[in-house]
């Protein structure tokens, strides 16, 4: 039988030594503990992993990083990252009026801009409390608690839509030595002063936490073409493209190929299953689409495939879908209040001449973006299953029906579970929250 053994008392650094030396010797990690802490894990790491390039022993130590009182274009950044893993406060159920924000201008419009979209936020909440009230009744055998909770959720939703993207909010990263040090090399090139002065702190505090493992060498060459790349590719951009565009799609799967050799695997596929990895191999889907920023950043927590970051502006307007959950008296005040911010953003760009990127701050998350995402079928459908379910926000799960038709358009026997029942408040809202035990 084999010699199965959990070890997780150790530094990240000596983790990271302890499964190197499975490497040189064939002894059991039991004995090499004893190895690791009389020799201690940052000789080792500075004499293996930095001075002799050996990156991968960097992926075998691990840490958590919070990072907290940073806007969500920050967050967005930190985490526009396939292998990122972690979490971030939630919009759809924490009141977020007293987060504060980033303010990257710091003039007298910019914080009126600020303000405005945060005061129809705060004042706004009880009288969509009271209409959501009013508008739903509670279903038979829910508990008032439940009920409550489930119309708080449902009132963020809604309201969540009109908060500046530059609001306070938190996040956890849990990543691998390497791999902070390698996204953290791009994020001090980003074209944010906010995102590049987190990465520099990061970074410091992380040399001082494990001095081994974060003392590379820079190459001005590299460093320029970052710094090249970044402020050019860092956001997707559609210059000269105001189309109307709800949902287009394209494909290179050829489902013929596809059905000769994996009918069964794919028309036979038991619910809450993901297909196998190697179906990826017949090809892609890329969709481009019209979706608000709040919602894309629900999408972007799918690291697999590609879903980049669209640089966020008023060229594609507000996502209707907010203003037309508001009591009738509050929609023509949003519609002022929208109309009114878009120009003093424009006003203030103006004025300032600051950069698209930092101009994003003052932009609300309801604000439509044309995005577009790059998936393999297996997690075309995973997403497709997971973000169509009704406790999902409704202008995300809009884009997943599309999805859902493309799917079975071109491939008519895959097997899908996706929940296509229209829109409604459903009730495990109430139920989705983290509680100390009584």
């Amino acid at each position: 039988m084999p010699d199965i053994f959990i070890e997780d008392e150790l530094t990240p650094e000596a983790s990271a030594m302890l499964q190197a030396l499975y490497s040189r010797s064939c002894d059991s990690a039991r004995a090499h503990i004893d190895t690791v802490h009389k020799k201690g894990s940052a000789k080792f790491m500075e004499s293996y992993y930095v001075g002799y390039g050996h990156a991968s022993i960097g992926d075998c130590g691990t840490t958590t990083i919070f990072i907290e009182g940073v806007s969500t274009i920050a967050c967005k950044a930190i985490q526009d990252n396939p292998l990122y893993s972690g979490q971030e406060s939630s919009t759809r159920y924490i009141d977020f009026t007293k987060q504060g924000y980033v303010d990257p201008i710091q003039s007298d419009l910019s914080k009126e801009i600020f303000e405005n979209w945060l005061s129809f936020y705060e004042e706004s909440q009880q009288s969509v409390l009271d209409h959501l009230k009013s508008t739903f009744t509670k279903p038979e055998g829910t508990s008032d608690r439940i009920w409550e909770k489930t119309l708080e959720a449902r009132k963020f939703d809604i309201l969540r839509g009109f908060l500046p993207s530059g609001v306070k909010t938190q996040l956890a990263w849990t990543t691998n030595l390497r791999q902070a040090a390698d996204k953290l090399k791009l994020l001090r090139h980003h074209p944010t002063k906010e995102v590049s002065a987190i990465a520099n702190k990061t970074t410091d505090i992380l040399k001082q936490k494990y001095p081994s493992s974060f003392g590379h060498k820079t190459y001005s060459d590299q460093e320029s073409y970052l710094a090249k790349t970044a402020s050019s590719n860092n956001y997707l951009q559609w210059p000269n493209d105001t189309r109307d565009c709800v949902f287009e799609y394209s494909t290179t799967i050829d489902n013929t190929q596809l059905e000769n050799n994996d009918l069964d695997t794919i028309s036979s596929r038991p619910i809450k299953t993901n297909l196998p990895r190697h179906i990826a191999q017949y090809g892609q889907y890329k969709c481009r689409f019209l979706l608000d920023f709040g919602s894309f950043r629900d999408l972007q927590r799918h690291r697999n495939g590609i879903c980049r970051v669209p640089l966020i502006t008023d060229q594609f307007g507000f996502n209707p879908w907010y203003v037309s959950q508001l009591p009738s008296e509050l929609q023509a005040k949003a519609k002022k209040l929208i109309k009114s911010q878009f120009s003093l953003i424009r006003e203030l760009q103006k004025e300032s001449h600051v950069s698209s990127a930092e101009l994003q701050y003052y932009y609300p998350l309801g604000t439509d973006l044309l995005c577009e995402t790059v998936y393999d079928l297996p997690q075309m459908v995973y997403v497709t299953e997971l973000r169509a379910d009704k406790t999902v926000h409704p202008t995300l799960r809009f884009i997943m029906h599309h999805f859902h038709k493309a799917l079975k358009s071109e491939h008519p026997k895959l097997k899908l579970y996706t929940d296509l029942d229209p829109d409604n408040l459903d009730c495990r809202r109430g139920h989705q929250d983290i509680l100390k035990k009584n």
